[in-house]
């Protein structure tokens, strides 16, 4: 599998024709960084790129996030995302996979993406992931049996199973904010309520009582004793008005008002994004190219929906399990980032950072398009193989010939559309070359200019 960037320059220069190749069987993974600032040419690398991957045999999944709707390419499976369309993402879809997957495996997911996205509190990550872990249970999913994650687990219903969604999840998480609000729409609900205020009336009491030194106070006994006559008469009244068997577990999971009505707006502003739909997109499933178009988006929107279509895929990749490379060939799936700095945080769970650290065994190619070096960590720099410099503003070069460990007159020998820097990663080399490419259409494109 290789893509041709162009010839070497200094060869070249020198009447020598000499192809430089991107081949990713000689690499030490098939990710790519791409730095150039506006106008040096990043849409017209990327469409290149794409369409020598898209020949690929057996062709990869060539995943296209488009922020600026200028990378769409004749032929390919495009889709618009925006508020007012039918599909999206469903972000409850639980993988059946016993190892790699299950209801816990997704919560965590979703909490971390969301959390990366907007950060949400501690409590108010425990309250969302107890409503979340209870709208699988009610669906069905089990968190404890894996046997119970598939759709056709061999069970009668009256309606067929299926995944729960953001509707589900708003409509959930609305309701118990309305049974916490009117104490429960049980009189066990209402009962326990009565019963854990009297409880913290008569431990204060007890506490003063026994105090060390504490002289005998016959009002505060007095008043102690009535307590517990009531505490007494709340617990049965709880015993006696048992439905579910869950009144106490739901009391303590669910117990603060605010957190849970911060948690429904949550949900709420996330099924309001657009975004999260309960059918799935219409992209042809023959086509290998399948592009989005989220133009319409709001930045905001984009990171979550990125995010959360790359947690996808990359999730689909682990329960496939590590690439069969002479069935399915070196890469199964690429995804090209436009304007990746959207998307990256320097965090352990950004999906971006976990490709590129883990995605080559399992098929994962990522190319990754920016502006400048500087909207990437060291260690997301070390893991991508092949780096391409298109032209960066000369504020960035000490930042970028650092992090290449490459000579600053290197820079001066780029020009947009005509000479790039490439630096490669092979397999058993410990220091990579930094070359100067000519690029194949430079002519043409200089003409424009």
């Amino acid at each position: 599998m290789k893509i041709e960037l162009g010839q070497d320059d200094y060869l070249l220069s020198k009447n020598q024709t000499t192809p430089v190749f991107c081949d990713f069987d000689c690499l030490v993974n098939a990710h790519m960084l791409v730095m150039g600032k506006t106008g040096m040419g990043k849409t017209t690398f990327l469409r290149r790129f794409i369409q020598q991957a898209r020949r690929f045999s057996p062709a990869p999944r060539i995943h296209i996030m488009d922020v600026h709707g200028d990378i769409d390419l004749p032929g390919a499976s495009s889709v618009r995302f925006s508020e007012s369309t039918e599909y999206g993402l469903n972000p409850f879809v639980v993988s059946s996979d016993r190892h790699f997957g299950g209801v816990r495996k997704r919560t965590q997911d979703f909490i971390a993406t969301i959390n990366g996205c907007h950060p949400i509190g501690s409590r108010q990550e425990a309250v969302m992931r107890h409503l979340i872990t209870d709208l699988y249970a009610g669906n069905g999913f089990f968190a404890d049996n894996y046997k119970s994650w598939v759709l056709n687990d061999g069970f009668d219903r009256k309606y067929p199973k299926r995944y729960p969604t953001m509707d589900d999840a708003c409509r959930y998480a609305f309701i118990k904010l309305k049974q916490l609000i009117i104490g429960s729409d049980t009189k066990a609900g209402r009962a326990l309520e009565e019963l854990n205020k009297i409880t913290s009336k008569l431990y204060k009491i007890s506490k003063q009582v026994l105090a060390p030194g504490a002289k005998p106070d016959e009002e505060l006994l007095e008043k102690a004793m009535d307590l517990r006559q009531k505490a007494s008469k709340a617990y049965k009244d709880y015993i006696q008005n048992l439905e579910t068997g869950k009144e106490l577990e739901d009391f303590i999971k669910y117990e603060s008002k605010e957190v849970l009505k911060s948690v429904v707006e949550r949900f709420d502003n996330l099924k309001a994004s657009g975004i999260f739909k309960n059918q799935s997109p219409p992209f042809d499933r023959s086509n290998p190219v399948w592009h989005y178009d989220i133009t319409a988006l709001r930045e905001d929107e984009k990171r979550m929906f990125v995010e959360f279509r790359l947690q996808e895929i990359f999730s689909s990749s682990l329960e496939r399990g590590p690439v069969r490379r002479e069935e399915e060939g070196l890469l199964r799936d690429v995804m090209i980032i436009d304007e990746a700095h959207l998307f990256f945080r320097d965090d352990e769970n950004n999906i971006l950072n976990t490709i590129a650290k883990e995605g080559r065994k399992f098929g994962l190619g990522l190319v990754c398009a920016s502006q400048s070096p500087t909207h990437f960590s060291e260690d997301f720099f070390s893991n991508v193989a092949t780096k391409v410099v298109l032209g960066v503003d000369q504020m960035y070069w000490d930042n970028l010939i650092r992090k290449l460990k490459i000579e600053s007159k290197l820079m001066q020998y780029i020009k947009p559309f005509y000479v790039i820097g490439v630096q490669m990663s092979n397999k058993g080399e410990t220091k990579s070359r930094f070359t100067m490419v000519r690029l194949p259409t430079s002519k043409s494109q200089a003409g424009k200019q």
